[in-house]
């Protein structure tokens, strides 16, 4: 039989659920014919010569019975069959091949980061080396100078003080990202009293140190009273846990963004859990709530010393998000680390404070005023935290610290518009109705 004749009655591929079948039945079948089958008739080796002229044919012979001669009936094919597999083998080679795979894939992967940032590499170097040949000292180290013990007590002198005009760099910076974080927080709060007490059609007055309302106005209710006074903190408590909890923690958000997201966090959260004690020593803000929903002396003395002790807990655990503040490592080292949170943290609060204090004169609320002062509670701690550890890694070479200009005139700027454009107060009339139609006809 040739060769395409051969092919073509071969035997189809089974299925994998065909095969299982076909290994059950014959198992079952070699089970049966196992009692009543023969022993098979031992043949022994003879050696080579026992072997057929062609690998896989056997030579049929026989004599013939009148002249005694070997005659040859032809060849009889041996089959070679694939030994089939059972379950397990296939359920092994499948493993076998999906780690095979994973592996091809994350060399794959390998290979082409390594190709990507050879790339970057190489279009840096061709940058550099461009720009080179018009400045030629353009990002070169600096030379080595040989020891000299009376220029290095002069270098390390004016070193000492370069790094100590560096700290007060981080203080301006940290100031005017202070003072804008508070001014958010501190228009979100108000603008949503604001429409919130709409809702009753009380008008208000927004004025840069207040939200003025009309006291004796007979819409006034017990609930929204409760309802006007909880929107704002509570609006702070919700954007205080969002950017602490989800943006704070974003791996690409570092540097000043980091550092302006964290004061909008302490400044949110501030004006709920500071607000508190703020308002029931006041009576006034977020004291409402406590007032009209008949809280004694005793239960608004324990709520507050909870939320104060709540405050002062988000602060400890911040001492290591300001930590990743820094752009040197240096600043984080353990001499260095208490300095650089009183310049990074301490000063600017002082500092932003005094400002926002001075800005509100001659009227300043005790309610505001109280607020501000409670915001100690959660910067003091982070001094205190002597085991924060950054969680993300530094360059081992420092890089420059500059005043950032753009926050800089962007505080004053927000500063000005604020004291000067609400001077006189901005008067807020809301009318807003939600009408809801359900038309149905009938045919």
């Amino acid at each position: 039989m040739n060769r395409s004749k051969r092919q073509s009655h071969r035997r189809k591929r089974r299925s994998f659920i065909g095969q299982l079948i076909h290994d059950i039945n014959k198992s079952f079948r070699n089970l049966r014919s196992g009692f009543s089958s023969k022993p098979k008739e031992y043949r022994p080796y003879l050696g080579p010569q026992d072997k057929p002229k062609h690998a896989g044919l056997e030579t049929a012979k026989s004599l013939n019975p009148e002249t005694g001669e070997e005659t040859h009936k032809g060849y009889e094919r041996i089959s070679h069959r694939r030994k089939r597999s059972t379950l397990g083998n296939r359920i092994r080679r499948f493993l076998r091949n999906r780690e095979l795979s994973r592996e091809q894939k994350s060399k794959r992967k390998y290979k082409q980061k390594i190709k990507k940032r050879h790339k970057q590499e190489f279009r840096k170097r061709s940058r550099i080396d461009f720009i080179r040949k018009f400045l030629p000292e353009y990002k070169r180290g600096k030379k080595h100078r040989p020891y000299n013990p009376d220029f290095a007590e002069e270098e390390s002198a004016e070193t000492k003080k370069q790094h100590q005009k560096n700290y007060f760099i981080y203080t301006i910076n940290s100031t005017a990202l202070y003072i804008i974080a508070y001014l958010i927080v501190y228009m979100m709060y108000q603008l949503t009293v604001l429409i919130v007490a709409s809702n009753w059609d009380l008008d208000s007055v927004l004025l840069y140190y207040d939200l003025a309302f009309n006291d004796y106005s007979p819409l006034w209710k017990r609930f929204n009273i409760i309802i006007v006074t909880f929107s704002g903190p509570l609006i702070s408590l919700l954007i205080g846990v969002l950017f602490l909890k989800v943006f704070v923690n974003r791996p690409k958000v570092k540097g000043f963004i980091k550092l302006f997201f964290i004061w909008i966090a302490l400044h949110a959260l501030n004006l709920f859990f500071g607000a508190f004690s703020s308002g029931v020593s006041f009576d006034e803000g977020f004291g409402y709530v406590a007032a009209w929903i008949y809280l004694n002396i005793f239960w608004q003395i324990f709520i507050s010393l909870i939320f104060l002790f709540i405050l002062g807990l988000i602060g400890y655990y911040s001492a290591s998000r300001f930590l990743e503040t820094t752009n040197s490592i240096h600043r984080i080292r353990k001499e260095n680390r208490l300095k650089f949170l009183l310049y990074q943290v301490i000063l600017p609060w002082l500092i932003g404070g005094l400002i926002i204090f001075l800005v509100k004169l001659p009227n300043n609320m005790p309610y505001d005023t109280g607020n501000l002062i409670t915001m100690v509670v959660a910067v003091i701690p982070v001094l205190l935290n002597r085991h924060a550890r950054p969680n993300i890694t530094f360059k081992g070479e420092r890089r420059p610290t500059r005043i950032n200009w753009f926050y800089v005139v962007l505080f004053v700027v927000l500063i000005l518009a604020w004291r000067i454009g609400l001077n006189s107060g901005l008067l807020v009339d809301l009318n807003y109705e939600f009408i809801f139609e359900l038309e149905v006809k009938s045919y």
